[in-house]
């Protein structure tokens, strides 16, 4: 029996031992490398760079209803007449070119560009919130991978101490001293062990694949996670900093301020418009004399005025006028959501800083008692099995705290993503950060003529004015939240059990974990 456990040790080790040579390449990587990497090469956050791009393209067609259009248009036509056994054939040529510029549009295209300005402002956001979202992904892979190494290499130990504690258990059953039942228990939690060790190994593969799936790379060597202090004092300022930065609630704003733009522009559908146009056009003065052309030139300026529309234009103003109801409601249900988000993110981090507290606490008392039950067991004040429970309890302990040291972590950048401060420069002092407005000054103006400036400044003059945006209702009282708990110190690494045991003068020596 002896020999079958040490087969099946040795062959979940090698396992192991082939986890581990894939995990941990020769290369260390720090959190500020990874999310540099991430950052540049993310597909999604690139994905939606280009539509912040694209949305760009919405300013500079909704400005072109400023400016000149030039359109021009050439044909060629071929005649043939058969009459009474005679034939005529004839070709002619004809061209026109027409040119139409907008003198006053009524703040049809005023208001088109400010829903435009107000749509990419929107889509800005909601790239920042993207960007945090993959920061706090990576972040949380990070750190998981950290976190289920450690809860492997807890695993391998207590598979370690338990094999050798059998090897002990069935030497004294071999000479009597203990019963088959305290064997039996032995086998029991070594089985129990070796299947936490599989699991264990199941879920670091399950963490690296995450990791991948976000950094777009297999991690490496990870460096303990960095210090992070960029936090808010106080729950009140956690609020004040969301409301006034967090980008799913300023882009709602700013989806309100498109759709009280297209009020306006609804409205203008109702104002008269003025468009000066002048064409030159060259066509046949008859069919069958090509080389004979008439010349025109026109100019001419167009006044319109819609009288009656059977409904349309009223129509239209009230659906827009709904349609801002709706985007107006929606920013205070985002800021509902907002504030209860922020509070229970803020309570979430205070506990898990007070279990650090307490698990720290454990470890250290579990430690000792599994110290004392080992030496009490030598003069048979204590059994196997209370041997048995108290490495339990201390591999239970150091678990939950590698857990919660994890969350507590991840818990602050989740914090911080709330408020809107979290960025790059945060987290990594190796990031080229995305400026969106770049591209946007580049396309701005492109397409502008000097006539564009005095229809821009008439448009402005004579268009009705956008309406001013309603306040949304604020909250008369705010959830009351924990007291501000310190931050905790950087983790120390967790005392080995082998290294526990190694300081009970009495034990044996155990075999290296591989």
């Amino acid at each position: 029996m002896t020999m079958n456990v040490r087969l099946m040790l040795k062959s979940s080790t090698a396992i192991v031992v082939s986890l581990c040579m894939a995990a941990f390449p020769s290369s260390a990587e720090t959190l500020s490398e990874v999310i540099a990497y991430a950052y540049d090469n993310n597909p999604g956050l690139q994905a939606q760079r280009a539509a912040v791009r694209a949305a760009d393209e919405s300013y500079v067609q909704a400005r072109a209803g400023y400016g000149l259009n030039i359109s021009a248009q050439a044909g060629e036509t071929s005649y043939e007449i058969r009459r009474d056994g005679a034939k005529a054939d004839a070709i002619t040529n004809s061209m026109s070119v027409t040119a139409v510029q907008p003198l006053y549009t009524g703040g049809r295209v005023r208001a088109r560009v400010s829903e435009a300005e107000a749509q990419i402002l929107a889509g800005r956001e909601q790239l920042r919130r993207y960007e945090m979202d993959v920061m706090v992904r990576v972040v949380a892979a990070y750190a998981g991978v950290r976190r289920d190494e450690q809860l492997l290499k807890i695993a391998q130990e207590t598979v370690a101490v338990l094999q050798r504690g059998l090897e002990d258990t069935q030497a004294k059953y071999d000479v009597r001293t203990v019963t088959l039942t305290d064997l039996a228990q032995s086998r029991a939690r070594l089985s129990q062990a070796r299947t936490q060790l599989f699991n264990a190994q199941e879920q670091l593969a399950a963490t690296r694949s995450q990791f991948l799936a976000v950094v777009g790379q297999n991690p490496g060597q990870l460096e303990p996670l960095p210090p992070l202090e960029q936090l808010p004092a106080s729950l009140d300022t956690a609020f004040d900093t969301a409301e006034s930065h967090n980008p799913q609630l300023l882009g709602a704003q700013f989806n309100e301020q498109a759709s009280r733009a297209r009020i306006a522009r609804a409205k203008a559908n109702g104002m008269p418009t003025v468009t000066a146009r002048a064409e030159m056009q060259r066509s046949p003065y008859l069919p069958y004399q090509g080389d004979l052309y008439d010349d025109s030139r026109s100019a001419s300026v167009v006044f319109s005025q819609p009288i009656f529309s059977a409904g349309q234009i009223r129509s239209a103003i009230r659906q827009s006028v709904e349609e801002n109801n709706r985007d107006r409601l929606s920013v205070e249900e985002v800021r509902l959501q907002l504030v209860s988000n922020v509070a229970q993110a803020w309570e979430h981090m205070a506990s898990l800083r007070q279990q650090l507290q307490t698990l720290q606490e454990e470890v250290k008392s579990n430690e000792l008692a599994f110290l004392g039950v080992r030496a009490e067991e030598r003069y048979a004040l204590r059994s196997n099995i209370e041997i048995l429970n108290a490495q339990a309890e201390l591999n239970a302990a150091q678990q939950n705290l590698a857990r919660a040291q994890t969350a507590e972590y991840v818990s602050r950048v989740q914090l911080l993503a709330l408020t809107g401060t979290l960025t790059p420069q945060v987290l990594s002092d190796q990031v080229e950060t995305y400026d969106p407005k770049r591209n946007f000054k580049r396309v701005k103006y492109r397409g502008v003529t000097p006539l564009d400036v005095p229809v821009i400044i008439l448009d402005a003059v004579g268009s009705l004015p956008t309406a001013k945006p309603r306040p949304a209702s604020r909250l008369e009282s705010r959830p009351q939240g924990a007291e501000a708990q310190p931050t905790p110190a950087p983790p120390k690494p967790m005392t080995s059990v082998l290294d526990i045991i190694k300081k009970d003068p009495g034990a044996t020596s155990l075999p290296p974990t591989q």
